[in-house]
């Protein structure tokens, strides 16, 4: 099976379709990356028509007028991996974080070495901007700054632990971004960097629109570069609606469900400024714009047993939420628009990873990428087209918050976790007092919540796919070419987590 994938991703490298090559012959199109933080799939309304209370009218219109990809996954559940898995084409867990997420001031998780989307992009003569999350650590530089003691500006401030003035050393402008207006992670957003330094403090109810405005002005000033042959990459990791939940005046009370519906419909309404933009500078045609999250919906943050009592589920049907290995933790809104060559309100149903995205586009650049980069990147770029995926993804594996691991092989899933591997219940050592199984068997084809667990029934394909995990684990790839190594050691189980 993996012989199959390593060399479908060979061929998809090798050439150029006549749609492919039709497609851009007038130039690359430009690109723009919505990822919300924190949006389950259930949260979209096109998505979920018959348990979703919240409107989401833009990116409804989004689903009409492209691709919705129905199986599309996080290399993980919380927010610093599932973001190294995007842009970087390789699993997380081969890297030194193991669980958890980064909370900044240590060495950039991104080697200065590899390829990232925003490198991709720039070879390609792209001018390339990102706005909003980071989350992938870096450090800072006060040589320059007197360091003084952070003082709180009030309850309405998340504040960095360095001052304005502080240098960014290892930051987005290092890892493939011309540009660079955001903030590291949730717990800092209030202190806003422009590309290597803390520039302004904020409040935290200013994030999103503040983004916003930055973006859709990112696009007023490039567009007529864009025209001439000089195309912008654009990633907009929106800072909602990942807690703090602050919705905007104007959208307080809007939704009728509480401050999470209110903050979703707000998120939607940015989308719907950036396409906008995108439209009153005739972009529409010759961009390609995704939308996508890091990861399930936070039940704290949203309050979800509160929605599901009004009759909003934000997994949809699945079983979940962030940071837990069922699939509403890593199962996530993918929706693509290229007008002219994708098809409008079709659906893809075959896996994708988000970590497909750099095969995906070296694919639509015609782009051999070496050995050493997006290890685990398969390309779906024929899927843009509306074309049959010759050799679609096959496996998927995915990580939790507390780093337990979920491999997929075409309907079966296997969860190594006798719970949920996150936070939701039941949790790991809550089930193993249970008296659960140490690991959970699903087939997604006839199961899609993951309520029947069938390992007693099939333990010969349990053991087929911790065979299978093992080996591309070993690998340190699961796409062709010589062997990598891991940056550390990988434990599969972490049976640890089964204690109380």
């Amino acid at each position: 099976m993996i012989k199959k994938i390593q060399s479908g991703l060979l061929v998809a490298l090798g050439f150029m379709s006549l749609s492919h090559a039709a497609a851009i012959e007038g130039g690359h199109p430009n690109v723009v990356i919505i990822y919300a933080d924190d949006l389950g799939y259930g949260e979209i309304q096109a998505l979920n028509p018959k348990r979703g209370k919240i409107l989401t009218p833009h990116l409804d219109q989004l689903v009409k007028d492209g691709i919705t990809f129905t199986d599309a996954h996080t290399t993980s559940s919380v927010c610093t991996p599932s973001r190294y898995g995007l842009l970087t084409g390789r699993y997380n867990w081969r890297t030194t974080l193991q669980r958890g997420v980064l909370k900044g001031g240590k060495p950039c998780l991104i080697a200065p070495d590899r390829m990232t989307l925003g490198k991709l992009f720039q070879s390609q003569g792209y001018n390339t901007a990102m706005f909003g999350k980071w989350h992938l650590n870096y450090k800072y530089d006060m040589s320059t700054v007197k360091e003084v003691k952070r003082t709180n500006k009030g309850k309405g401030y998340y504040l960095s632990k360095k001052p304005i003035g502080a240098r960014i050393i290892d930051g987005p402008v290092t890892r493939g971004f011309d540009y660079f207006f955001g903030f590291h992670e949730s717990g800092s957003m209030s202190s806003i960097v422009v590309n290597d330094k803390i520039s302004e403090e904020i409040p935290v109810i200013d994030v999103l629109p503040r983004l916003t405005d930055e973006v859709t002005k990112y696009i007023d000033k490039n567009a007529e570069t864009a025209k001439k042959g000089k195309p912008f990459f654009l990633y907009f990791p929106m800072s909602s609606p990942h807690s703090p939940v602050v919705p905007s005046k104007e959208w307080q009370g809007k939704s009728g469900i509480g401050p999470h519906g209110d903050f979703v419909m707000q998120t939607d309404a940015s989308v719907g400024s950036v396409m906008t933009a995108l439209k009153r500078n005739g972009l529409t045609e010759n961009t390609i714009v995704i939308f996508s999250a890091d990861n399930g919906t936070s039940g704290p943050a949203a309050k979800t047993t509160v929605l599901r009592e009004l009759g909003h589920f934000s997994s949809g049907e699945l079983r979940g939420e962030k940071s837990d290995i069922w699939e509403g933790g890593h199962r996530v809104p993918f929706l693509l628009r290229w007008p002219g060559i994708s098809k409008p309100n079709s659906s893809y149903d075959n896996m994708i990873s988000l970590a497909d995205l750099m095969a995906t586009f070296a694919d639509l650049f015609s782009v051999k990428l070496n050995e050493k980069t997006a290890e685990d990147s398969i390309s779906f770029l024929p899927a843009v087209y509306g074309k049959d995926v010759s050799n679609p993804r096959e496996t998927v594996i995915s990580h939790s918050v507390h780093g337990r691991f979920t491999i997929r092989q075409g309907d079966w899933k296997l969860l190594l976790s006798p719970g949920s591997g996150g936070s939701t219940p039941i949790r790991d050592a809550e089930a193993t007092a249970q008296g659960l199984p140490e690991m959970q068997l699903y087939n997604l084809k006839n199961d899609i919540s993951e309520q029947q667990n069938l390992v007693a029934q099939h333990p010969e394909k349990a053991e087929a796919l911790i065979k299978l995990l093992e080996t591309i684990v070993a690998n340190g790839r699961s796409t062709p070419g010589a062997l990598q190594l891991n940056d550390g050691k990988i434990d599969i189980w972490k049976k640890n987590l089964n204690q109380k």
